[in-house]
């Protein structure tokens, strides 16, 4: 394993949720690809959920969307760059709940799924263990992340291939804000 070297570029913007899921949520679409996910009915944070995606959406009026673009030296490992975003993650995801404690009424959406418990109590039939601090990503919600970076952060995005490491990896979050009614109501289940 190399010696982790990397820099993390931040990148923010505030769209029109109606915007936003005109453009880049296609429930359907990513409730298929999630079905194909190990996470799948093993997270509470993933799919299926007892409710539509679509009705936190409407809720809102204004998504800030903020991603963590991390660059590697050339020759990062793969071990290396998936530990790098490990350690982003975790801290976007503070941040992204710091934020929501700040914004009232807003909602945060997570960088991929939930990973505070090393087992989600899902799996084994049980409530969520950790229910506030539990949120949905942009993806389980039926968000589009890689149209999100083109079109909004002007920034595709990069896989890890066959072990090799891309220039950068990204990670995206969001904050959903300025609700239309109270915000009340909106729970994770568990």
């Amino acid at each position: 394993m190399h010696e982790l070297s990397y820099t993390v570029e931040r990148l923010e913007v505030s769209v029109p949720v109606e915007e936003y899921t005109a453009a880049c949520v296609d429930v359907p679409k990513f409730l298929a690809y999630c079905k194909d996910c190990p996470n799948y009915n093993t997270r509470w944070s993933c799919p299926p959920f007892d409710f539509d995606p679509l009705e936190i959406w409407s809720r809102y009026d204004t998504l800030r969307l903020i991603a963590c673009v991390l660059s590697f030296a050339p020759g990062q490992d793969a071990q290396s760059a998936v530990q790098a975003l490990k350690e982003v993650k975790k801290d976007l995801v503070e941040e992204l709940l710091a934020l929501e404690q700040s914004v009232p009424g807003s909602f945060a959406l997570s960088a991929g799924t939930c990973e505070y418990c090393e087992r989600c109590g899902k799996a084994d039939g049980m409530p969520c263990r950790a229910p506030e601090r539990l949120r949905y990503s942009i993806e389980a919600l039926g968000g589009d992340v890689g149209k999100t970076m083109e079109k909004y952060l002007q920034k595709p995005i990069r896989w890890i291939r066959n072990g090799t490491v891309p220039e950068y990896l990204t990670l995206v979050g969001g904050l959903l804000m300025n609700p239309k009614d109270n915000g009340s109501g909106l729970t994770s289940k568990g």
